[in-house]
């Protein structure tokens, strides 16, 4: 109850009450002096100048007083100079807060139906992540059944580019037979041929049999010497044929028919490669007594392979070694120096497949002695003479005290 009395502003009621005293005791003595002297105003009587002066001094109080008032309080100064506006403010204020409270009337009303929509979003939301949570075990899944599929996508590739390989290998195989066959068949037909050929009559050459051979050697070789050879290969053939039946004039067997393919190839080779070249002529194919061997021309490189005297083969037999046992190693070795010779570059006889041969009554005279011998014997094999490309191997066995 007696909180109000704090807020009251005694200097203010204070000032105004000293300052009302003062002006009131001013106006007074002034009235009194002027009554006295019988002052008038505007040909007044006395009386009503007293009254006209009582009055200014009241305007004078009134006057002192909001004087006194704005100058002590800025409320005051507000409310009597600005009441108008603090109205007109006030008014605004009140419309505005009116209108505020129904914006947050509306607001509320929003916000009840966002807190509604909220609600309804959450929802949505939990059941958007638990659509993620699934979807992102299914893109695992997909993801590694994808990984999988992949793997057998690439292992299936790899396997139909094996499988188109092998196809492709069987079909290059499968015209590989076909074209075999077709061979086969134009050597049955002329096997066929041949077989009825050599029924009638006797054979006069092998296919693949070396009629002659010779070596040439220059630098350069010349066409005409290419050719000079060639023929001379062809009279050494039919000379062999001719002693091969047992016929002393030659020229009643007729000359081989070199094909022009093949001597149109050697020629080139020789002419454009000078050196030393083996030029050799082989049978095309089996041919009976009465008609011409057909024949063609090859060339090969001839380079030294062996020199004379050159050991191929050493082995020690101890007295008392079987014959069986000693013929068998003594073999035993011609066959390897076959291969060796062969490996090293010694042409092999396309009919037997050697590269050469020894002499057989030396060969067992050797076997004799070593079978004989009461102390060790080193058999050797050394080439008997310069062995080149073309062969053959001669070789010569010779037994030596170890």
């Amino acid at each position: 109850m007696f909180e109000i009395f704090h807020d009251i502003n005694w200097v203010l009621i204070g000032t105004l009450i000293i300052v009302s005293a003062l002006v009131s005791w001013a106006g007074d003595i002034i009235g009194m002096k002027l009554g006295k002297k019988r002052i008038t105003f505007l040909k007044l009587r006395p009386r009503y100048t007293s009254r006209i002066i009582s009055v200014f001094t009241g305007v004078g109080i009134a006057l002192a007083t909001i004087f006194t008032l704005s100058v002590a309080s800025e409320q005051v100064r507000t409310a009597l100079f600005s009441m108008q506006v603090i109205q007109r403010q006030l008014l605004s204020t009140r419309e505005e807060l009116k209108k505020n409270e129904e914006t947050i009337g509306r607001m509320e009303i929003d916000l009840f139906q966002s807190r509604g929509d909220l609600s309804e979003k959450e929802e949505e939301l939990r059941s958007v992540e638990r659509q993620l949570e699934e979807g992102t075990k299914n893109l695992a899944e997909t993801r590694a059944k994808l990984s999988a599929m992949t793997a057998m996508r690439d292992k299936t590739r790899a396997e139909q580019a094996a499988l188109q390989k092998e196809n492709e290998k069987l079909l290059s195989e499968s015209k590989k037979l076909e074209a075999s066959i077709g061979s086969l068949k134009k050597e049955a037909e002329a096997l066929k041929s041949g077989l009825q050929r050599l029924r009638e009559g006797r054979i006069a050459a092998f296919s693949d049999e070396i009629l002659a051979q010779a070596v040439i050697t220059g630098t350069p070789i010349t066409e005409a010497q290419v050719g000079e050879y060639i023929e001379r290969l062809r009279r050494e053939a039919r000379a062999l044929l001719a002693y091969r039946f047992g016929i002393r004039d030659a020229e009643r067997i007729m000359l081989p028919e070199v094909t022009e393919d093949s001597i149109i190839a050697v020629r080139s080779i020789l002419t454009r490669n000078p050196g030393r070249w083996l030029m050799r002529l082989t049978a095309l194919g089996n041919a009976v007594a009465g008609e011409a061997v057909s024949a063609q021309i090859e060339t090969h490189r001839s380079s030294l392979v062996y020199s004379e005297g050159k050991t191929l083969y050493t082995h020690t037999f101890e007295p008392g070694t079987p014959r069986q046992e000693i013929e068998e190693t003594v073999f035993q070795a011609l066959r390897s120096l076959n291969q060796k010779a062969a490996g090293d570059g010694v042409m092999r006889d396309p009919l037997t497949g050697n590269v050469g041969s020894t002499d057989t009554g030396e060969f067992i005279a050797v076997l004799d002695s070593i079978e004989q011998t009461k102390e060790a014997l080193s058999l050797e094999i050394v080439t008997e003479r310069d062995i080149y490309s073309e062969g053959p191997l001669r070789v010569k066995c010779t037994l030596k005290k170890p």
